[in-house]
């Protein structure tokens, strides 16, 4: 097998470090050229009006508000977004200009009150991704509240016409969702199946684990998309009952895809031409194809053939999709209890809340003591390099310092070149269009993009001029300093991935779903296969995430390479075997694939514990052998990062 893992990062490969081709590494999507140019107007409409009429200083508030929701919008099913985009306007910028207007000049107190709201924030990252976007732009706009911000009078201006500002630009969403409502959810339902089709004509390449991994998040972005619809929506709607359909027929026929790449066998274009149309159909309501005749010869075939007739089946109408009951939603006392629960018994966010305290506090006193002349921007950039999400802080580091030294030089010469004035709305309409598109890249590029409009923006409220650049470029430096000698590296915590708790995780799963298909438990089955696959690409985007730290990071994460690999091939064997039985060619005994269980029962806690795995009894009746053989696989890979001693805690 050729998965994508054997191609991240292999130990030996030759060529610059790993760490920094991650570093400068740019995400592959498309150009987001729908929310560039919402960013443009979303900041340049309020600037504008702004400057129009004389009030340049009410314009940036409310252009500060539009930036925050080009920050923080990230697609998907419109109702989620517009939720998501109110949460964190009201509760995050709006609250924080609040907070940090009552602490502005306050000394001592106002130091207090940043690490106090560090502490929050940190909190809040473990209750998901709304809350953990509340809580960055928390830290950012009370960070705002205590600089600049904070001397504007009266103190309910700044949240007014920042939420203002954000109003405006969640109106520049409306003509999409008008124009088409469901256009998220049968876009993406669609790219399931494209993703399906790419993932076939792969076979025999070289390349289908990287197109396998394409395809598990292509139908976890389709159902993701279609619940948050469902979540929003009463009553029964016929549309999404077939868009649900459609998604449950994947199931059958990503197992067929499965079963065809172990066994070489590509299907003919005429099979993957047809795929495509299914998602044409669904896309854009194009004629219903016809299934193409060839030769099902193998067991891959066969199942392939009758996965793509059920397909068509639900396509066409010829079988409706059954009622869908709606699952009761917990009470919110029952979900503030899971949240308190989850703040307090999380031992990472618990030492993270500490880091970014600690972190934060140093840059408010060393800003206090040296007088530093916009104290809040050191403050700033500790936040967002510390920032509660996924990434590295090495990276991130990194990237925003080379990122703010760029963006400084073109501030700098932005403020000396363009006079003051509405001239001034054509660099920042430009700057305002390149940040989504710098933002689906890497975090340098957007701090490229981002560091001159703030500097503009900045300026049109003090007109320092173009000084204000190479100040940004100084303050920045040293929070990035900060960040990582005092929130990274003192903390040995973070200088690895966490991989061991994540593999046993991925072990489990992969230990359960495969005793439900082999015994054959079909009830669920297709929900745990996405469950797994989904710990596995996640897995997967944390060791990738480790190989951007540096080499004394990185190649202590690198042992885990070779398990990770074998655990793929453990989860296609399974599910090609699992075909086949279900085709009525053998099923293998109980004892055998509870044997199995056992098996990667061990290897988990293996790993929880930090030993070397027991080396179990494995079955040997012909037909769980390629399983068998695929678990050896991953205890080798495990035996051999358990001898690694003390580094096996990557």
């Amino acid at each position: 097998m050729t998965g994508w893992l054997q191609r991240v990062a292999r130990p030996a490969d030759a060529g610059p470090p790993v760490w920094l081709a991650e570093l400068i590494r740019p995400n592959q999507e498309p150009v987001p050229w729908g929310a560039m140019i919402r960013a443009a107007l979303a900041l340049c409409g309020p600037l504008a009006l702004g400057l129009t009429t004389g009030n340049p200083q009410r314009g940036v508030l409310a252009a500060l508000g539009g930036l925050l929701v080009v920050v923080v919008d990230r697609g998907g099913p419109y109702p989620a977004r517009v939720r998501r985009i109110v949460a964190v306007a009201v509760l995050g910028g709006g609250a924080g200009l609040v907070t940090g207007g009552l602490a502005y000049g306050r000394g001592w107190i106002t130091v207090a009150v940043l690490i106090t709201v560090a502490g929050v924030s940190a909190l809040l990252s473990v209750a998901g991704s709304t809350a953990s976007a509340v809580g960055l732009q928390l830290l950012v706009y009370v960070t705002l509240g205590t600089g600049p911000l904070g001397m504007v009078r009266p103190w309910w201006e700044p949240p007014g016409l920042l939420l203002a500002g954000a109003a405006w630009a969640m109106l520049l969403l409306l003509p999409g969702w008008l124009l088409a409502p469901l256009a998220p959810e049968q876009r993406s339902t669609a790219g399931a199946y494209r993703a399906i089709a790419a993932m076939l004509r792969a076979i025999g390449t070289g390349h289908s684990g990287e197109d396998r991994r394409r395809v598990v998040g292509a139908l976890n972005g389709a159902w993701d998309d279609l619940l948050a619809r469902r979540a929003g929506s009463e009553g029964r709607d016929p549309q999404q009952l077939r868009l649900a359909a459609l998604l449950g027929q994947t199931h059958s026929v990503v197992e067929a895809a499965t079963t065809l790449a172990i066994e070489g066998n590509r299907p003919p274009q005429a099979v993957t031409d047809t795929i495509d149309m299914i998602a044409d159909a669904i896309q854009y309501s194009t004629p219903v194809p016809e299934l193409p005749a060839y030769p099902a010869e193998t067991p891959g075939a066969r199942a392939l053939q009758d996965a793509l007739r059920g397909v068509l089946d639900v396509l066409s109408g010829r079988r409706p999709p059954a009622r869908t009951r709606r699952s009761p939603r917990a009470r919110p006392r029952d979900r503030l209890d899971d949240l308190i629960g989850e703040i307090i018994g999380g031992r990472l966010a618990g030492l993270f809340a500490i880091r970014l305290m600690v972190s934060v506090g140093v840059a408010a006193v060393i800003s206090e003591a040296l007088s530093v002349e916009r104290s809040y921007w050191v403050v700033l950039t500790v936040a967002l390099v510390l920032r509660p999400d996924f990434g590295s802080v090495f990276a991130r580091a990194v990237q925003r310092g080379a990122g703010t030294v760029v963006g400084a030089v073109a501030g700098a010469a932005i403020l000396a070149v363009v006079p003051y004035g509405p001239l001034l709305l054509i660099p920042c309409a430009v700057l305002a269009l390149l940040l989504p598109y710098g933002r689906s890249r890497n975090f340098g590029l957007f701090s490229i993009f981002l560091t001159p409009l703030v500097v503009v923006l900045i300026d049109l409220l003090a007109h320092t001029g173009w000084t204000l650049a190479i100040n940004r470029l100084i303050d920045t430096l040293l929070g990035c300093g900060i960040a990582l000698l005092i929130g990274y590296a003192p903390w040995p915590m973070s200088w690895h991935a966490h991989l061991p708790g994540q593999v046993a995780a991925a072990v489990d799963s992969v230990g359960v779903y495969a005793q439900r298909a082999l015994l054959g438990s079909s009830p669920g089955r297709s929900r745990l296969r996405r469950q797994t696959h989904r710990a596995l690409s996640d897995l997967g985007t944390e060791f990738q995430r480790t190989m951007a730290e540096p080499r004394s990071v990185s190649r202590r994460a690198a042992v885990w390479w070779p398990a990770l690999v074998g655990l793929e091939n453990v989860m296609d064997t399974v599910t090609a075997m699992a075909v086949r039985a279900d085709l009525g060619e053998g099923r293998p005994s109980p004892d055998g694939v509870w044997q199995l269980g056992a098996a990667l029962t061990e290897l988990a806690r293996a790993v929880r514990a930090g030993e070397r795995p027991a080396a179990l009894p494995l079955p040997d009746e012909e037909l769980l052998r390629p399983v068998s053989d695929a678990i050896r696989e991953v205890q080798r890979g495990l035996g051999s990062q358990a001898a690694s001693g003390p580094d096996r805690a990557a």
